[in-house]
């Protein structure tokens, strides 16, 4: 370490000490205001990021078998701020198939912008299950958000202890695109107050309550609550699951979409009808409803994969970043 750094360290360290919390909370809302008018989260400003992966929980999954749950964490390489905004990000796969290596270009753009961005596992149906219904379905949407929620503890609880991460804590997004995209929706929008079915009833009862129970007796100590939501292709089993004052979302989805409904029709897996849910055009209507921000970008005549891949859809989902990183950065900074 050069004597500059040392020089350095002394007076930081000198003035955390003479800060009384009133200084500190001064501190804190300067470094606020200079985030909120820099081009921080709306443009890259960084050029590299780190990740490392670490174990958040573990549950039995749908085989039988105890399952170890990981997720990979993105970090803008070189950043000095001590508390990071957070994306956390479920892969998408129709809940039989997929991985968190699937979204690693979202997560790395991501941290260039200034985010810690999370990429986690979570549980899905295994074939001896098939053929899949409307129950194994509930079931296994509720195991994907309740193992959300505890990568999302599993983080507020680094940012209380070890804080390894730098993570802002009061500001967390959940996302996903398909099944990930309606796991992060129920994530942030289905709460004890929505648990009213006897169906639904039940499958909560066993997995373990409507935050699960992947995560250990620590972990459950802290708050799953999310402050937005990105959802891209996604959907709801209830639109009254949905209340003001609950999170902000941004959508995108494909008016042509054959596997999750745009509107409000069946899910198709390998063709087959396996439960009816509100598609994002309807959870905007609902959101704009109850007073709830939101955008919302239809892709006229996308499908579902389509809109995310193919040359002539390129410009729209463009669009729809560019958006997206002004929407959240609003939330962010108000």
């Amino acid at each position: 370490m050069t004597f500059k750094n040392i020089i350095f360290l002394l007076l930081v360290t000198m003035l955390v000490i003479s800060c009384g919390k009133d200084e500190i909370e001064v501190i804190e809302k300067d470094q606020k205001t200079i985030i909120c008018e820099s081009d921080r989260f709306i443009k890259p400003i960084f050029t590299e990021v780190e990740v490392s992966t670490v174990k958040y929980g573990s549950n039995i999954n749908t085989a039988g078998l105890q399952q170890d749950l990981m997720m990979d964490i993105y970090q803008p390489k070189g950043d000095v701020l001590e508390k990071r905004p957070v994306l956390v990000l479920a892969f998408g796969g129709s809940f039989i198939a997929g991985d968190r290596k699937q979204l690693s270009d979202l997560a790395t753009e991501m941290s260039k912008l200034g985010y810690v961005s999370v990429c986690i596992d979570y549980r899905l149906l295994s074939f001896n299950q098939f053929p899949f219904d409307s129950i194994k379905a509930l079931d296994i949407a509720i195991k994907a958000s309740t193992d959300m929620k505890a990568a999302i503890r599993h983080l507020r609880k680094d940012a209380a202890t070890e804080n390894k991460f730098r993570i802002d804590p009061d500001f967390i997004l959940a996302g996903g695109i398909s099944a990930g995209a309606i796991t992060a929706i129920q994530t942030a929008y289905f709460d004890a107050s929505d648990n009213n079915e006897s169906h639904i009833q039940n499958i909560i009862a066993n997995n373990g309550g409507i935050e699960g129970n992947s995560g250990d007796a620590e972990n459950l100590k802290y708050s799953s609550k999310v402050q937005g939501v990105i959802n891209m292709s996604g959907a709801i089993y209830r639109l009254p699951f949905i209340d003001g004052g609950e999170p902000p979302i941004i959508s995108i989805h494909g008016d042509a979409d054959e596997v999750v409904p745009y509107g409000y029709d069946d899910v198709k897996v390998f063709g087959f009808s396996i439960i009816p849910l509100y598609g994002s055009s309807e959870i905007e209507k609902r959101v704009k409803e109850v007073g709830i921000k939101s955008y919302f970008e239809t892709v006229v005549g996308g499908g579902h994969e389509d809109i995310y891949t193919e040359a002539s859809f390129v410009s729209t989902f463009e669009s729809f970043r560019q958006i997206a990183y002004g929407f959240n950065k609003e939330i962010l900074c108000q």
